[in-house]
Order: structure tokens, then sequence, then C-alpha cells
């Protein structure tokens, strides 16, 4: 995602990897969702069969959607202030209209309140999963989808750029029916998810050829699908879930080689603060871009950007997790009713 933005915000990384990272391989906003929907499906849908766990387990994902909302407050606000530091117009000359904007959602990124909206559901969704109603709900999530490829805009509190919930709510509901069946998954035999992850693979490689046949000198490979981001699109749909699941399960069969690798290691560290990761990547995003621009006579070593944006997120993860880490001292006399659990110190895209 912190690559990918990057390559938005005109860092130089050359064409080639301009391309990579932003065209051919891009499924960082599919991941991040898919994965979201997996958390809650392998997380919580166990507490919600255990009758004495499930109304805690539901309490839980109320209160994350609200501490959520609180960040996109926080992060819609800090980005505001950084507009007007540049000089640009700001949407108001009213402060108190910003501010109603802001509330409301109107004013700041759709991706963060997405989440709020699908956290928020999810008791729903999981007390229907639970009751064996899982196929009413990928029914409905496809029947919105399809709605919306006409109407994207459909139920979304303001015009944003990226994220309608009635399209992207599909991709967070096929992360919770994954997650909803990972036992099965997980006692398949090593041959079963290499059945699994091999047609994943095809799947994406069909949709790849047919995308982009023409950068190569390929036969073109019409498959009848179009490929947007904006609004998403059923082959960009498509897309997503095949290179995720083929990443998922790929890795799941190679985990025994690459459990104690330094690179494992570092996306773990990212992914369990991947919450407070996100909102930082804004701002050192947004400083990095604006270097680029400043300093445009590096040219392809500019690349050197993207070096220092994962090492200054890396250790902004690491100092929130050696923070968490610390003992807490105990309170004698008063404790809070609600828990506040964190997908396991997993904020939204990621799993312990």
């Amino acid at each position: 995602m912190a690559l990918v933005h990057l390559v938005y915000a005109n860092v130089q990384f050359g064409v080639a990897l301009d391309r990579l990272i932003g065209s051919y391989t891009r499924f960082a906003a599919g991941g991040f969702i898919f994965l979201a929907g997996l958390g809650v499906g392998v997380v919580f849908l166990p507490k919600a069969n255990h009758p004495e766990k499930r109304l805690a387990a539901y309490r839980s994902l109320l209160v994350r959607a609200m501490y959520i909302l609180g960040v996109q407050y926080l992060c819609s606000m800090g980005m505001l202030v950084l507009e007007a530091f540049r000089g640009e117009v700001m949407p108001s000359n009213n402060a108190l209209i910003i501010w109603k904007d802001v509330f409301l959602l109107r004013e700041g990124g759709d991706l963060l309140p997405f989440y709020v909206v699908m956290i928020g559901l999810s008791p729903l969704l999981l007390e229907l999963f639970r009751r064996g109603r899982g196929w009413m709900v990928m029914a409905i999530s496809t029947t919105l989808f399809a709605i919306g490829r006409r109407h994207p805009w459909l139920f979304a509190v303001a015009n944003h750029d990226n994220f309608p919930p009635i399209l992207w709510q599909f991709i967070f509901v096929m992360g919770l029916g994954f997650g909803s069946i990972w036992k099965r998954y997980d006692a398949l035999a090593r041959r079963g998810k290499l059945l699994i992850a091999s047609g994943a693979w095809v799947i994406f490689a069909l949709l790849f050829v047919s995308e982009y046949s023409s950068d190569f000198g390929w036969p073109r490979l019409n498959l009848g699908l179009s490929f947007s981001k904006v609004p998403l699109s059923g082959g960009e749909t498509l897309r997503y879930l095949s290179m995720v699941l083929g990443i998922l399960t790929t890795t799941d069969v190679l985990w025994p080689m690459l459990a104690s690798s330094p690179l494992v290691s570092f996306a773990q560290t990212l992914g369990r603060k991947s919450l407070w990761v996100y909102a930082a990547h804004l701002w050192v995003v947004e400083l990095a871009g604006g270097l680029a621009t400043a300093w445009w006579w590096m040219g392809r070593w500019q690349i050197l950007f993207a070096a220092v944006t994962l090492a200054v997120l890396w250790v902004f993860a690491k100092k929130l997790e050696s923070r968490s880490d610390r003992p807490k001292p105990r309170r004698q006399s008063f404790a809070l009713p609600v828990s506040l659990p964190v997908f396991g110190e997993a904020s939204l895209g990621s799993l312990q």
C-alpha cells in the first residue's frame, strides 16, 4: 500500500517499476479489505459460536468501529491542517461547516469510514453465519455489488474518490466467508492447498493477460471484463480476489521455509499495527511526494524514498509494539465494562 501510494505521489521508480507496483501487482486495497473480513471471521466467529463469549465479541466489534471512527476524524483534521499549510483552498471559509463535514464523513478519505460501516455491521453478519445463513449473506452481498455497478454511490455519505461501500463490501464479505471456513481450509492436506493456490494463480494469469496483453505484444484475450478501481469493476474484483487468495495459500504452503525469514518478521511488525501504520503512512508518503517534486533531479534514485518510507513506518510500528508490551499498572477502583481487543493486536488488516 505504501509503495503504491508513493507511485501515486509521483515518486520516480522508473517506468518498469512504476508499472509493476502501480498496475501489474496492485492488490493493496483489495488485500487490505479482504484480510479485514478474514480477520473478523477467524477471530470473532468462534467467539460468536460460544454462548458465553458471543455478547462480549459483538460489543468488542462495535467499540472497534467507534475507535476507527475516531482515527478517521484525527486523520481528516490532520490532512486539512496540512492542506492549509500548503496554501491549498479550503472546502469552506466557515470553520463550523468544515467541522460538520468532517463529523458527517463528507470530508477526508473514505477507506476508514468504509471500515467503520463494515466492522459495525459485523455482529449482524456473524450472527447470520452462526445461524447457518452464510449463504444469505453471500447472496445479498453479490446482489448489492450488481446494483452498485450501476449506482456506485448508493448508500455513500458523499461521492468520495475510491471506496463506495456498496461495491467494496463484496470483498470484505468474501474475506469473512473465507474466514468462516478457515478451519476446514487449514485442515486440508498440502496437495489440496496447492490445488487451490494453482487455481487462484491460473485465474489471475488469465485476468492479467486480458488486461495487459497489449503491453507485452501478446495475443489479446477478451474475457468481456473491465478493470477499474474507481468505481470498482467486476474484472478488478476478480483480480483482487484471485491474487490475494493465491498469495495466502502459497505462503501457507511455503510457511515452513518462510516463517523465520527477516522479511516475514518485518511484515508482521507492520501488520500487527496496521491501523496506525495506515494513519502514519499518509503523512510519510505526503512528505516523500513533496521531496520527490523538489528533488526531481534525483531521477530513479528516488527509489531510496521507498526504503526510507518503509523503514520509518517499521520503526513507528516497533515503537507502538514495545509500548503495548509494557506491563500495565493494575486498576483497583475502576474497570471498563467492555473489552477492547484490536483483532489480537492486529488492527484491521492482519492476524497475529
